[in-house]
């Protein structure tokens, strides 16, 4: 991890502790994500009279876990997301994502990834088959052209 991003990886012990909590829909070595409850009590309560190491406190979680750049992050997002119209929705969960390092992936993401990655496979097969063609068709009528001379 660079060093610009000032964020410790979690170790093994924090992730499973972090999975735990209730409020936690996914963790990684880099990432903690929380529920859509959590992030509007978080903003309802950190804009009227709370801190935010002291809301994570109160769902269990130890704000040195996180650490002050992860915190200063979500406090960020938070205030980004409470003035789009979707609000707290993760709206991340419907994009393609990478497929997910072994370990953290279960069946049918997998196969979804495959699937996905197979169709787009035949895609590019069909794209350069039609690419040579036009290719061949371009050099026969160039190589015609150039003898009749």
């Amino acid at each position: 991890m660079s060093k610009a991003q000032g964020k410790k990886p979690f170790t093994k012990e924090e992730i499973e502790f972090l999975r735990t909590n209730r409020y936690v829909t996914h963790v990684s070595e880099t990432v903690v994500k929380f529920s859509e409850d959590f992030k509007r009590y978080f903003y309802l309560h950190w804009k009227n009279d709370k801190t935010a190491p002291q809301l994570f406190a109160e769902i269990g979680i130890d704000p040195k876990i996180l650490g002050r750049k992860r915190i200063e992050g979500f406090c960020y997002q938070i205030n980004q997301q409470a003035k789009r119209d979707e609000g707290f929705a993760d709206l991340r969960r419907h994009n393609y994502q990478r497929p997910p390092k072994s370990g953290e992936e279960n069946v049918e993401t997998r196969i979804r990834q495959l699937e996905h990655e197979l169709a787009y496979t035949r895609q590019e097969v069909e794209f350069l088959k039609k690419l040579q063609m036009a290719d061949m068709e371009a050099r026969e009528q160039w190589e015609s052209r150039h003898r009749q001379k």
